[in-house]
């Protein structure tokens, strides 16, 4: 059964323009869904839908918008609102490297508009349709560092901490309601994230196909899932080691590996 099959015609992907989005986007174009594509760069999501309207013959809209803008939901409702979205994937996040305190608020009080506020609004959105219909699904980007604190990325892991227990927790509510959650959590990955979080993806980092492979073998099975075998292994370690050991660990690891 393909995607569609199994869900309906219509996908939404926040930060489709590069990386684990543009991924997304391609598979689910593959299997011949409808699209509706978000990020701030329009140019890069025009030529993206262009090239995927040409290979699969699907039709799709892009919108561009800032998820950090408090009115980001107006421009996307106005596409989508006789459109029946049936996959929500809240993809679009961003991070950075280094100290809290040396680092600039607007950019930090951002990073949680765009990685917690955003999903909160477009899922609270989108699920009304889905629940009527009784389908649909959601993903949630969350990360390896949501699994315990993380130094000298401190928000951006608390925010994926938030889109794994919201994941998680929407995923027993929405049982009912034949709808699947699931929390997708890579560890280093290859994409532009590091470039504009200034640090590196770490010294095995994944790439964006093994990435969505993972998603689309664990939706409607699970959860949540961790990307690649050594990123499962190292997020099992706050279960099993004290939780000072293991922000000692994850700060020895930030530094050393991804500074």
């Amino acid at each position: 059964m393909t995607l569609k099959e199994k869900y309906g015609g219509w996908a939404l992907i926040t930060g489709a323009s590069a990386g684990i989005g543009e991924e997304f986007a391609k598979r689910f174009a593959s299997e011949k869904m409808n699209l509706v594509l978000i990020a701030r760069r329009k140019e890069r999501l025009d030529k993206l839908a262009a090239d995927l309207k040409s290979k699969h013959g699907v039709e799709i809209v892009t919108v561009q918008a800032d998820l950090a803008d408090e009115k980001f939901l107006t421009g996307i409702t106005n596409i989508t609102f006789e459109k029946e979205i049936s996959i929500l994937v809240n993809n679009a996040g961003f991070g950075y490297n280094g100290e809290f305190v040396n680092s600039d608020l607007r950019n930090q009080t951002d990073i949680i508009k765009v990685n917690c506020i955003a999903p909160v609004v477009l899922t609270h959105h989108f699920l009304k349709g889905m629940i009527e219909r009784k389908n649909g699904a959601v993903i949630f980007l969350g990360s390896l560092v949501g699994y315990q604190p993380t130094p000298f990325t401190t928000v951006y892991s608390s925010t994926k901490a938030f889109n794994l227990f919201m994941g998680e927790a929407l995923w027993y509510e929405l049982r009912r309601h034949n709808i699947d959650v699931l929390v997708l959590n890579p560890g280093g990955t290859s994409t532009e994230f590091q470039k504009i979080a200034g640090t590196s993806a770490g010294p095995a980092p994944r790439n964006v196909s093994q990435v969505v492979d993972t998603a689309m073998k664990h939706l409607g099975k699970k959860m949540s899932v961790v990307d690649g075998a050594m990123n499962k292994i190292i997020s099992a370690m706050p279960r099993i080691m004290t939780r000072k050991f293991t922000v000692r660990i994850a700060g020895t690891i930030r530094k050393k590996y991804f500074t």
